[in-house]
């Protein structure tokens, strides 16, 4: 109903606006220029908001006339014989001129209405009428008669004419000075003559000489005058075969052809010979156009076309034309041949666009804003065609492959409105193609003009930036340099141009001076350490749009700064470290600053050591050996945190030495030849297995006085032999090593000295049979000595493996008594509250658990368990001593009462079965221990364990097994 209502009042409207704006006004031609011819307050209540101007600037009287605000003037001379020649006059018609024009109408800049003026131009008589062509020098009418004519003969007169275009209103009329045989007579649209009254006779008079005058309306008269001559008898003249014009009808596009005959005249002659041969020719008043267009064949009479015509240049044409026979004193015959023109459409409407103010229009491109509401107008459409009729009538519509809507509507003529319908969005679409189609009502062929144009949604700054990610958060390493970016922010604006221009800006000014940021591509530098754990920045990303505000949008960062841990000492020092320190033996600690802080792993850089790597706690993880190995071992440690940092820290340990070997004689220095003629003095060669810095060899002989053998502190045996001095002699020497570590060695060996001369050789000497005996006694004793050495080395060697295993198992059951608890359903002898330190561990040598079977359960080591005599148990320790069985002992009343006696009491091999019923029923009576804590389920567990002998098992979750 609302709709129908909106209809009626714009029907009224337009009835009225129609009724309203058609008006007509009239200008004299030859006014001045600039003369106001009508203006809106004689049109319409004057409003001094509103103006006009031409509703098509391309109109041919656009040059004519000027609009100048709320005036309508002549902006050139006006000539209505002008208008007439060039068409401009509605429908070719010159009398009267009426010229349609239409304006827009417009009211504080905005178009309004459409005004349409019928502009009459009225004609001023300012011509005199002429016979003959102003570009000819004629000074009369020349006019040639024969003498044989009848009475009542014509002879055409050519009529004048009148550029006022008064030509029928013209008034003629002869000056005779004399009687003659003609008389004045008119007939048709213009057409004068003479008529023959009296027969003529040349022989009396062969020439006549009379004034012609013609009058306009204006009383404007022209005289010319009219020269007859008389021709002797040709007695008979050309007659056309019809009296009444010849009428042609050609289309536009006839092709222009010198073979096909557009009209053929024909004029018969009843004399004979040249008298009667006839020949055709155009008027003398022919113009040259016509000249041009047509051609006439003289001899045939036949029409041909010599040049295309067009039908909106001229519409017809009327030819005079003349057939005179070939003899002597031929007189002329006249005739009429009028060609009509018939329109074709062969002209394409011409498209004309006019552009709101508020729209930029350029090389076929509209630009308008996407905030464009709803049934805007975009332009009008005005069309122009050439041709009449439906071939002049056009319709208009848009096609367009991108969904552009709009409305096109016909408001008047040939004069087309486009409006929106619908609303623009620079973000989704941002440029549109369309094609504007003008096409004409032709019932032959129908004219198409099609224009391409596009339009350009501009924009405007509707979009807020986006960043690329919601929240942003990054770990930064304290104390560490940071020479380039740590971070870009990156944000993007859907709008264009300025408006898609995105600045940066840290909005927590707190740390301006720590970071910065760089507003144009967003990236954030560190300038100072950080020495928070966290920092919290909010970032701005901001456009550079102006309309029709400025947006923004903030994300906030989170940067979290990460510390490497810091060791509580620089560098740690373990010194005097005894050599013999057993394996798994603890040297110290190696502590983090706020370890609690934070969770650490340790690890070593060297496989001799090894450290709890969560406690630091450092241990032996090889045998040491002074003289083997450097006395100092310097390696690293490296703590970890959960952020993956570390740091290290340099460890030193140095070994305290052991004087566990005496001093020893090589083999060559127990037994010593010596020549008495060429050496006075031999060293004893001695070596020591320890390296202690602070001992050194000294020697002890006794003096022989037989050779005078004397022995120096330092091994050097000086000989001052006689000759009594040959054989064999045995020198006692006391060797001390003079160890500080932890006190000396003493070597007591007896040597061999074997005296010779250059007289007496070896041979000789060796050859008596006690030294025989002497030398296979003392090879054979050295040899004896040599296993006898390798021998106690092996059983050094293992005895030292078996005391390490047995430190080891020592430590462990150390461990066990001060760290095994107890729970409800672990307990091994009652369910109270166990004290650990009452707890014996024994070895059980007669075990009965030490079979086969057992031992490749739990392995063949047992011990008794002992707790206030109450009863007794058997701690089984396995044979990788990586974990032990607790089981309490049972009595014979116990085993027949309980549903498990048949298994207890069963061969040792069933113990297994044993335990396997006792964890299906959940009464593991077993404490499983390992040396990783992992095998707790949080360190709060293993914690509280390794930090008392008791607890009570209920502050803690019951297990069926407890690592440590």
């Amino acid at each position: 109903m609302q709709r129908i209502d909106i209809l009626l009042i714009l029907c009224f409207l337009s009835f009225v606006s129609s009724s309203r704006l058609k008006y007509r006004a009239s200008v004299k031609e030859n006014v001045d220029l600039y003369h106001t011819i009508i203006s809106l307050d004689q049109m319409l209540t004057m409003d001094y908001q509103q103006t006009m101007e031409f509703l098509n600037l391309n109109s041919p009287y656009t040059t004519y006339f000027l609009v100048d605000g709320q005036k309508l003037r002549t902006s050139r001379l006006i000539d209505r014989e002008e208008f007439c020649r060039i068409k401009l006059c509605e429908n070719s018609r010159c009398y009267p001129c009426e010229i349609n024009m239409d304006f827009v109408l417009k009211e504080n800049g905005q178009p309004r209405d459409i005004i349409s003026l019928i502009l009459t131009v009225e004609d001023i008589n300012e011509f005199r009428p002429q016979f003959v062509d102003n570009t000819r020098d004629v000074q009369a009418i020349q006019l040639n008669i024969s003498e044989g004519v009848p009475v009542g003969h014509v002879l055409p007169i050519p009529s004048a004419t009148d550029k006022d275009g008064e030509d029928d209103e013209l008034v003629y009329w002869l000056e005779k000075t004399t009687k003659i045989p003609f008389e004045l007579i008119s007939f048709g649209s213009n057409q004068i003559a003479l008529n023959v009254t009296e027969p003529l006779d040349r022989e009396i008079q062969d020439f006549y000489e009379v004034k012609l005058t013609a009058r306009d309306q204006g009383n404007h008269t022209t005289t010319i005058s009219i020269h007859i001559s008389i021709n002797d008898i040709n007695d008979n003249v050309p007659i056309f075969d019809q009296q009444t014009p010849y009428i042609v009808n050609i289309s536009e596009n006839r092709i222009p052809s010198p073979d096909k005959v557009l009209l053929r005249v024909h004029a018969t002659d009843h004399d004979s010979n040249e008298n009667g041969r006839v020949v055709y020719n155009f008027s003398p008043q022919v113009s040259a156009l016509i000249r041009q267009t047509f051609r006439l064949n003289s001899q045939t009479g036949e029409l041909f076309l010599h040049q295309s015509l067009d039908y909106e240049q001229y519409k017809e044409y009327r030819i005079p034309i003349i057939a005179q026979d070939s003899g002597p004193v031929s007189v002329p015959v006249y005739n009429l041949i009028i060609v009509n023109v018939e329109d074709e459409n062969d002209n394409k409407p011409l498209i004309n666009i006019r552009i709101s103010d508020y729209f930029q229009f350029h090389n076929d491109t509209l630009y308008i804003s996407e905030e464009t509401p709803l049934n805007t107008l975009l332009m009008h459409i005005l069309v122009q065609d050439a041709d009449s009729n439906l071939n002049g009538k056009v319709q208009c519509w848009i096609e367009t492959s991108n969904s552009l809507k709009s409305n096109i509507t016909n408001t008047l003529n040939n004069m087309f409105s486009v409006y929106t319908a619908q609303l623009f969005d620079h973000e989704q679409q941002s440029n549109y193609s369309f094609r504007l189609i003008v096409e004409d009502f032709g019932e032959k062929l129908r004219q198409q003009t099609i224009r391409d144009l596009q339009l350009i949604i501009n924009d405007i700054n509707d979009s807020s930036p986006k960043f690329s990610q919601s929240f942003y958060e990054l770990s930064l390493q304290a104390e560490e340099e940071y020479p380039g970016s740590i971070i870009q922010f990156q944000a993007t604006d859907e709008d264009s141009n300025e408006n898609s221009q995105i600045s940066y800006r840290l909005m927590s000014n707190e740390y301006s001076q720590i970071f910065s940021l760089d507003e144009t591509t967003g990236e954030l530098f560190v300038h100072k350490n950080l020495n928070q754990s966290i920092y919290n920045l909010t970032i701005r990303a901001q456009d550079h749009g102006k309309y029709p505000t400025t947006l923004h949008t903030d994300v906030f960062c989170t940067i979290k700064i990460l510390f490497k841990p810091k060791f509580e000492q620089n560098n740690y020092s373990f010194h005097h470290i005894n050599e013999t320190i057993s394996i798994n033996s603890s040297i110290g600690f190696i502590r983090i600053k706020h370890s609690n802080e934070q969770s650490i792993n340790y690890s070593l850089t060297t496989s001799d050591f090894r450290i709890n790597s969560l406690t630091g706690e450092l241990f032996v993880n090889t045998l040491l050996d002074y003289d083997i190995n450097p006395s100092c071992r310097n390696f690293f440690v490296i703590a970890h945190n959960i952020y993956g940092l570390n740091s290290t820290c340099p460890i030193e340990i140095c070994l305290q030495p052991i004087n566990e070997y005496s001093p020893e004689i090589h083999l060559n220095s127990r037994l010593i030849y010596i020549n008495i003629d060429n050496i006075s003095s031999i060293d004893i060669d001695a070596f020591d297995r320890d390296s202690s810095p602070s001992s050194f060899l000294s020697y002890q002989c006794e003096n022989a006085v037989k050779c005078n053998v004397t022995c120096s502190s330092n091994g050097t045996l000086q000989v001052n032999p006689t000759e009594h001095c040959l054989g064999m002699m045995d020198l006692f020497i006391s060797i001390n090593d003079n160890d500080q570590y932890s006190t000396y060695r003493i070597t007591n060996e007896t040597i061999h000295l074997i005296f010779y001369s250059n007289t007496v050789t070896i041979e000789q000497i060796l050859s008596s049979s006690n030294y025989t005996y002497t030398i296979e006694f003392i090879i054979i004793f050295n040899v004896f000595t040599v296993i006898l050495i390798l021998i106690c080395l092996v059983f050094y060697f293992v005895y030292r493996q078996r005391q390490q295993i047995f430190v080891d198992k020592s430590t462990h059951l150390k461990i066990l008594k001060d760290q095994i608890g107890f729970t409800e359903n672990h307990s091994l002898l009652n369910d109270d509250l166990v004290d650990m330190t009452n707890i014996n561990l024994k070895i059980n040598a007669n075990s009965e658990t030490s079979s086969s079977s057992n031992d490749s359960c739990y392995g063949s080591s047992e011990m008794d368990v002992h707790h206030h005599h109450k009863s007794t148990g058997k701690l089984l320790v396995s044979s990788n001593e990586k974990y032990i069985i607790l089981r309490k002992d049972q009595d014979t009343n116990s085993v027949s009462s309980s549903p498990l006696s048949s298994s207890s009491s069963s061969s040792p091999g069933n113990n297994v079965n044993l335990i396997t019923k006792y964890q299906q029923n959940k009464r593991i009576q077993t404490i499983q221990l390992k040396s990783s804590e992992q095998n707790f389920e949080n360190n709060h567990e293993y914690n509280k364990i390794l930090g008392s002998t008791t607890f009570n098992y209920r502050n803690i979750i019951p297990l069926n097994e407890y690592y440590l």
